[in-house]
């Protein structure tokens, strides 16, 4: 039967020691394939975290999740300052040319077809946090960004102030991924640089990241 592995662990305990999959797969005595499915997937036999274990000179326990199974954290918020704002601009636009009739016809289609697309890729917020990373996108898998968990030094929920703005932009050292309300996690990285991630579940994203962040150290 598979159990469910810790792949950042069993990854970093490789590369700590400076070892390709292929010398782990030699060493162990394993498949290059199983190698690559317990550090993708977190998925092996019984077996093969035994034999993992020998050779990195740990107990088989610290490598797998306790439960046996990694519940990750994902959710969805909806941008709708995004989508308002986006047709409250439009409308404008067309009243505007209604009465200036400033823009031709297909200039006006190029424009909204340009509104469309933004609002469509700015339409929702997901971010999901896994055993080894934190992971963020917008719609439907525009601008995805990936954060190890091992880069993290702490997180806090903050209130971003109104200035600030939604979108993808850059803030003092660091940078805000926002589409929707002022809450949002903090996400300070060891080396200094700080990343804010826009959520309406500030409480339960930091305490995923918190969870997780433990579960490999």
């Amino acid at each position: 039967m598979d159990m469910k592995a810790k792949s950042s662990i069993i990854r970093k305990h490789r590369t700590d020691r400076l070892w390709s999959q292929e010398h782990l797969a030699k060493v162990s005595g394993l498949g290059l394939r199983t190698i690559q499915r317990l550090e993708s997937r977190g998925s092996g036999s019984q077996e093969s975290i035994k034999a993992l274990a020998s050779v990195f000179e740990v107990n088989a326990n610290t490598l797998v999740w306790p439960d046996g199974n990694f519940q990750t954290y994902k959710h969805r918020q909806w941008g709708f300052v995004a989508i308002t704002s986006l047709t409250i601009l439009a409308v404008i636009i067309l009243i505007i040319n209604d009465l200036a009739d400033t823009i031709p016809a297909a200039g006006l289609g190029v424009l909204f077809g340009v509104l469309t697309i933004t609002c469509f890729i700015f339409s929702s917020m997901t971010i999901e946090v896994n055993e080894s990373e934190i992971n963020w996108y917008f719609g439907p898998g525009a601008f995805r960004k990936a954060l190890a968990l091992e880069e993290v030094g702490s997180c806090i929920k903050v209130k971003n102030p109104i200035w600030m703005g939604f979108g993808i932009h850059a803030f003092g050292t660091g940078w805000i991924y926002n589409i929707s309300g002022l809450w949002g996690v903090e996400i300070e990285l060891k080396g200094g640089s700080l990343v804010r991630l826009g959520t309406d579940e500030p409480n339960y994203l930091c305490q995923a990241i918190l969870d997780s962040k433990n579960n490999i150290e």
